[in-house]
C-alpha cells in the first residue's frame, strides 16, 4: 500500500496529460474515468441474467410490492444499461442473505454519513477518479468544459426522477447564493460549506477568481465550465463537494431566494441553471416551510437550517437522497436507524438490488463500553483504539469478532496543534515563536507515552509526511523528536514575553502586558468521548510541569461540539489531535493550508473564515495562506506540485503542529456474523472513511 501511496503523485501527472487530449464525443465514455479502469469499480454493463432462484430484491421490499406500496424493481432502478453493477465486492464463495440489523456505535455525523455517501464521482487510492452517480463525462480540448452525464431513470429514495436539474440547481441556488462582483468571491451561500476549489481564474480580468458556471442542457446531461483549467476539478467534487446534487422540487421552498433580483451567474434562461419554477422565499418563509414539512426541520434561524439541511442533510428523515440507507428516526434518539432505500440503484454480478443489509442502528454509548458490547455480541463493529488492542486481541479467538486493519495515511496520530491567532494577543504571540513550539515538542518522552497509552503499538515521530509516501522529506520525521528536557527549558529561557523563573506552583509567567505575572498556561481541548486524549494530556502536564507550563484540560462532549468551537477561529487555545490524516496535499490540503475552519493551529488565518485575518506579509504563515490560495488559482500539475510542496516545505521548517507519535494502521473489531469485508482498503477523509470498504456489499450470516 506504500508502493501505491507513493505513486499517486506520478498517477496524477500521467492524467493530466492524458486529460489534454480528451475530447468531448457524443457517447459518453463507458467507465467516465481518466485511467485505465479499476478492478475495483462498478462496472457500466446491464446486469446478466441471474441464477434462477437467486431473490433480486430483499423480502421486505417484495412485501412492499406486493401490497402495492412500491413499484416493481425494474420499475425502481435506472436504465437497464444505466443500472452500475457492482463486481468487485461480490462474494466469490457463497451467496449473500439479505436482511437483518447491524449495529455500530453513534460516534457523530462524519461517521455514519459517510458509511452510506454517494458522491457524483468517487476517489481511488490512486488519487483518479470513477464515476458513480454520474455515468461519465467528456472533457472538452481546452479543458475547460466538463460535460457529465448522469445515469437515465434514475430516482431519488422517494420515488421522484433524479436529473440534471436537480444538479444544476443545487449548484446555482443552493451551493452558490451571491457573488461579490468586485472579487470574484462567492459572499453567500446556503450550505455555508462554498469551498474555493471551484473558483479559477479568469485570464481576462486580472486573473481574478470566479465560480465555474454549471448549466441543463437535458435531464441526463449537464456542463461545468471553468474560466482556466482545473486539472483536478473532478478530485475537488469528490472531495470537498461530494453529493453536488438535492432534489429540487423537495428543497425548492425552503431555501431562501430572491427571483426578483438578477442571477450572480448573468444567465437569463432560468431553466439552463435550474430556476424555472422557483418563486421568492425569504428566510422566515423558508424557517416556516421548513417546519411545516417536519417538526425535525425546526431551527432557530436561516443559518441554522441552511447548515444543516442544506449540507448536513443524511441527519434528518424523509430528506430524499441516492443513499442505500436513510435516517428514518429523530436525531436526538439513542439509537439512530438508518434503512434501506426502496430505489437504490446498484445491483451485484447477479443482479441482485444492493445493499444486502436492511438496516443499520447506531448507538449512542460510553466509548469505555465498546469492547464490552463487542465481545458481548451486541456490537457488529466498531473502532479499536491502540490502548485497548491488548483487550480485544486477547479476546478475539475465543470471542464472536475478528480484528480487521485498514490503512491511514497518517501524518501523525496523537498531536499538539496551537491557535496562531488565539483571542489572547500575547498567546498568539508566544505560540508563533518557533522556540516555543521546539521546546514542547522535545519537553516529551515519546517512548514513554507509547509504551504507557498504546501498548507501545505506535511509532515516535513528528508530524510529517512517512517514509514512503510522496510528500516525505528525509529528516521531518525525526525532527525535535530527541527527549531533552534541559534544552527545552534553555530555549524557553531565550522567549523574552516569559519568565526564567518559576512561580510558587512552579510554572512560568509573563513579564509583562495584560497576562503579566500569570502562569504561562496551555488550555488543551479534547474530546470527552475518547478514552485516550483524558489519559495523554494528563501525560503532557506531567512533561511540560518540568518546563514550567501549565496545562488544563478543557473537555468537550463530543466531536461535533468541539468543531463548532474550532469552527469560531479563536476559542480553542490548543487542541489534542488523535489523527491527521494527509492522503495528498495537492487534492485537499486541508491539514497544512490555511483554508478549512476546523484546523486548530490556523485559526483565522483560514480563508474560510467570513472574519479571516491577514498575517503579516514576509512570515512564515504568510507563505501559508499564500501557497493556499496558488493551489486554487493552479492551471497546471506542476503548479499545483509546487504549491503542495511549499505547504509541505514550511510545515517542515516550522513544525505548526507538534506531532509525537504515529501509526499508518486503523483497527476495527468485526462480528463474525458480518460478511464480506475486505480488509487492507486504505481509510481516509477523502475516500469517505468506512464507505470505500463499499458497506452496502457487506451481508449478514450467522
Amino acid at each position: 500500500m506504500k508502493k501505491r501511496f507513493a505513486t499517486m503523485l506520478l498517477v496524477l501527472l500521467t492524467v493530466a496529460s492524458m486529460l489534454t487530449g480528451c475530447g468531448g464525443g457524443d457517447t459518453p465514455p463507458a467507465s467516465g474515468t481518466p485511467s485505465q479502469p479499476s478492478d475495483s469499480t462498478g462496472t457500466q454493463q446491464p446486469a446478466g441474467t441471474p441464477e434462477s432462484g437467486i431473490a433480486k430484491e430483499s423480502p421486505m421490499l417484495q412485501e412492499l410490492v406486493t401490497a402495492g406500496t412500491i413499484p416493481a424493481l425494474a420499475d425502481r432502478l435506472p436504465a437497464e444499461e444505466d443500472i452500475y453493477v457492482e463486481t468487485a465486492y461480490s462474494p466469490q464463495s457463497e451467496t449473500p442473505v439479505y436482511g437483518g440489523t447491524m449495529r455500530t456505535p453513534n460516534i457523530g455525523m462524519w461517521y455514519f454519513g459517510p458509511i452510506a455517501e454517494e458522491p457524483l464521482f468517487r476517489m481511488l487510492d490512486d488519487g483518479t477518479v470513477e464515476p458513480n452517480v454520474a455515468k461519465g463525462y467528456d472533457l472538452s480540448d481546452d479543458g475547460l468544459v466538463y460535460t457529465i452525464h448522469l445515469r437515465e431513470g434514475m430516482k431519488w429514495s422517494d420515488g421522484t426522477p433524479f436529473t440534471a436539474a436537480d444538479c444544476v440547481y443545487y449548484y446555482n441556488y443552493v451551493l452558490v447564493t451571491d457573488v461579490n462582483n468586485e472579487t470574484g468571491e462567492v459572499t453567500k451561500s446556503n450550505t455555508t460549506k462554498y469551498y474555493n476549489w471551484y473558483m479559477s481564474a479568469d485570464p481576462n480580468d486580472g486573473d481574478k477568481l470566479k465560480p465555474a458556471q454549471v448549466r441543463y442542457v437535458d435531464d441526463a446531461t449537464f456542463t461545468i465550465t471553468l474560466y482556466s483549467p482545473k486539472p483536478t476539478l473532478l478530485q475537488a467534487i469528490c472531495i470537498d463537494n461530494k453529493w453536488m446534487f438535492c432534489p429540487k422540487e423537495w428543497y425548492k421552498d425552503i431555501m431562501a431566494v430572491n427571483m426578483d433580483a438578477p442571477h450572480w451567474s448573468g444567465e437569463t434562461d432560468l431553466k439552463l441553471i435550474g430556476g424555472d419554477g422557483l418563486s421568492t422565499v425569504t428566510e422566515e418563509q423558508a424557517l416556516a416551510n421548513a417546519k411545516a414539512k417536519s417538526d425535525l426541520y425546526t431551527f432557530e434561524d436561516y443559518t441554522k437550517l441552511a447548515d444543516q439541511l442544506g449540507y448536513r442533510y443524511w441527519q434528518y428523515a424523509s430528506r430524499p437522497t441516492l443513499r442505500p440507507r436513510n435516517i428514518t428516526n429523530a436525531l436526538t434518539e439513542q439509537t439512530l436507524l438508518f434503512e434501506r432505500n426502496p430505489y437504490y440503484w446498484k445491483v451485484d454480478d447477479q443482479g441482485r438490488q444492493l445493499p444486502y443489509v436492511d438496516r443499520i442502528e447506531y448507538v449512542t454509548m460510553d466509548q469505555g463500553l465498546y469492547a464490552q458490547e463487542i465481545m458481548a455480541g451486541n456490537l457488529d463493529f466498531c473502532g479499536v483504539d491502540n490502548a485497548l488492542f491488548p483487550t480485544y486481541k486477547a479476546n478475539e479467538a475465543a470471542g464472536c469478532y475478528n480484528i480487521k486493519t485498514m490503512v491511514s495515511p497518517n501524518w501523525t496520530v496523537f498531536s499538539l496543534q496551537l491557535n496562531q491567532t488565539y483571542k489572547d494577543a500575547q498567546y498568539a504571540a508566544l505560540f508563533a515563536e518557533i522556540d516555543f513550539r521546539h521546546a514542547l515538542s522535545i519537553a516529551v518522552d515519546r517512548d514513554e507515552i507509547n509504551n504507557i497509552l498504546f501498548n507501545g503499538m505506535n511509532t515516535p515521530q513528528q508530524a510529517a509526511a512517512p517514509e514512503g509516501t510522496a510528500e516525505y522529506i528525509e529528516g521531518a520525521t525525526t525532527k525535535w523528536i530527541e527527549f531533552d528536557v534541559d534544552e527545552a527549558n534553555r530555549l524557553l529561557d531565550g522567549i523574552d514575553m516569559i519568565s526564567n523563573d518559576l512561580n510558587a506552583d512552579g510554572y512560568r509567567t509573563f513579564v509583562d502586558g495584560n497576562n503579566a505575572g500569570k502562569a504561562v498556561t496551555l488550555e488543551i481541548e479534547t474530546r470527552a468521548d475518547s478514552e485516550s486524549e483524558g489519559p495523554a494530556v494528563a501525560l503532557l502536564a506531567q512533561y511540560y510541569k518540568e518546563i514550567g507550563i501549565q496545562v488544563v484540560e478543557v473537555s468537550n462532549t463530543n466531536n461535533d461540539k468541539l468543531n463548532e468551537k474550532y469552527y469560531s477561529g479563536d476559542l480553542v487555545m490548543a487542541a489534542y489531535e488523535g489523527g491527521t490524516s494527509i492522503f495528498s496535499v495537492m487534492l485537499r490540503p486541508d491539514h497544512l493550508g490555511a483554508n478549512r475552519t476546523n484546523i486548530c493551529w490556523v485559526g483565522k488565518y483560514g480563508l474560510e473564515h467570513q472574519d479571516n485575518i491577514t498575517p503579516e506579509p514576509g512570515t512564515p504563515m504568510a507563505d501559508i495562506v499564500d501557497a493556499t490560495i496558488d493551489l486554487v488559482k493552479a492551471n497546471t500539475m506542476e503548479e499545483l506540485q509546487d504549491a503542495g510542496d511549499r505547504l509541505v516545505r514550511n510545515h517542515y521548517e516550522n513544525t505548526w503542529i507538534i506531532g509525537f507519535l504515529n501509526d499508518s494502521a486503523s483497527r476495527y473489531a468485526v462480528n463474525n456474523r458480518i460478511h464480506n469485508w475486505n480488509e487492507g482498503f486504505v481509510i481516509c477523509d477523502e475516500l469517505r472513511f468506512l464507505g470505500y470498504g463499499k458497506p452496502y456489499t457487506w451481508f449478514i450470516q450467522e
